[in-house]
């Protein structure tokens, strides 16, 4: 008897052991995935501008490992954040997930204007219409900085990103080309498209427009329902929206869709500005800035998409003799609604791949 309860004592503080290991692994991971700012004091932009303060947002998942060579860079797309970026970091497979937390060190990034990182909403020097205006290779620069001067590191295995975080993949691969190692641009462009510019504008067009924006000079958050309309009606194809909801429940939809979002709206319009501007090539032929590029690519874009034109990614995908996807899903710039699975497999297939290109 006395042997069964020893035995049942040491399973017991068996168990209590295993529940105290796995209560600590949460609360590192946690920690891990915690909302971080790196004070990066002032940001030159391209322009000759300078972000007073300048805040940068990140989050990390997984182990550094020794050599500090595994790191995946994720940078927010249009209007998100990195907290909307969390459910593509894990260490075991799942719908979503684009980088293995198990092999990688992953880290999320705020873009400037997203309301975390420095933006017209949080600027206490440079308020609402006083923030100067950046680009998505402002954002990129200043990310640079918080890995090189924060965390420390010296290279970046890949760069993935979807949407404005696919431009700034293109922007990381042209930028810091002997820092990143590969690159996934999802449903993001090397250089915005006459499409691209008009969606973009039309946005900017209704925000402006709106009688509460009041010129960016707002007290309260103006509703901005022609703008929010405009968004939902162009982030995905008809089908996707008609399957959405029926003709009979379209009343209720429709309040729903004009909504008043999360983000404020000079930030959504320096965001948006950003992409007017975005063009990696600066002047130069795609065909040939691509080819000449180190760095490895998986291209994926969506067929439909009505946000994102594919033909410039594609483009260089085909100069650089890289790997692409085309995604023939309804979902259009919604990517990840209708295609997960394919688009997860296939980056997480290209992250594992080896590489072997001469200085590497």
């Amino acid at each position: 008897m006395d042997g069964a309860k020893d035995v049942f004592r040491s399973g017991l503080r068996s168990w209590q052991g295993f529940l105290f290991s796995a209560l600590m692994l949460c609360c590192v991971l946690a920690r891990a995935q915690e909302q971080k700012i790196a004070e990066l004091g002032t940001c030159r932009l391209a322009s000759g501008a300078e972000i007073l303060d300048c805040r940068i947002g990140y989050r990390t998942f997984g182990t550094l490992n020794s050599a500090k060579n595994n790191v995946v860079v994720v940078p927010s797309w249009l209007n998100g954040r990195s907290e909307d970026l969390v459910s593509l970091f894990g260490p075991t497979h799942r719908g979503t997930r684009l980088v293995d937390t198990s092999k990688f060190f992953g880290v999320a990034f705020d873009a400037f204007g997203d309301g975390v990182s420095s933006s017209p909403s949080n600027s206490k020097r440079q308020p609402g219409t006083a923030f100067p205006q950046f680009t998505t290779e402002d954002m990129v620069r200043a990310q640079y900085r918080v890995l090189t001067e924060v965390l420390h590191v010296s290279h970046v295995h890949a760069v993935v990103g979807l949407s404005l975080g696919g431009h700034q993949t293109f922007a990381w691969a042209v930028l810091y080309q002997k820092f990143v190692e590969r690159a996934v641009p999802i449903i993001g462009s090397p250089q915005a498209t006459n499409f691209d510019l008009l969606s973009k504008k039309i946005v900017i067009d209704a925000i402006e427009s709106d009688p509460a924006y009041k010129g960016g000079h707002y007290t309260t958050e103006p509703p901005l329902k022609l703008a929010n309309e405009i968004g939902y009606l162009m982030l995905t194809t008809p089908a996707y929206r008609n399957a959405e909801a029926t003709r009979e429940e379209y009343p209720k939809w429709q309040t729903k869709i004009e909504a008043p979002q999360r983000q404020d709206a000079n930030d959504r319009v320096w965001q948006a500005r950003a992409i007017l501007t975005h063009d990696v090539l600066h002047g130069r032929p795609l065909e040939e800035v691509a080819r000449t590029s180190p760095v490895k690519y998986l291209v994926i874009v969506g067929a439909e998409d009505r946000m994102v034109a594919p033909g410039p990614a594609l483009a260089w995908a085909k100069a650089a003799g890289a790997e692409s996807y085309v995604s023939q899903g309804e979902c259009g710039h919604l990517i990840l609604n209708c295609d997960a699975e394919a688009v997860s497999e296939r980056v997480e297939r290209f992250l594992s791949e080896p590489v072997v290109q001469a200085g590497r």
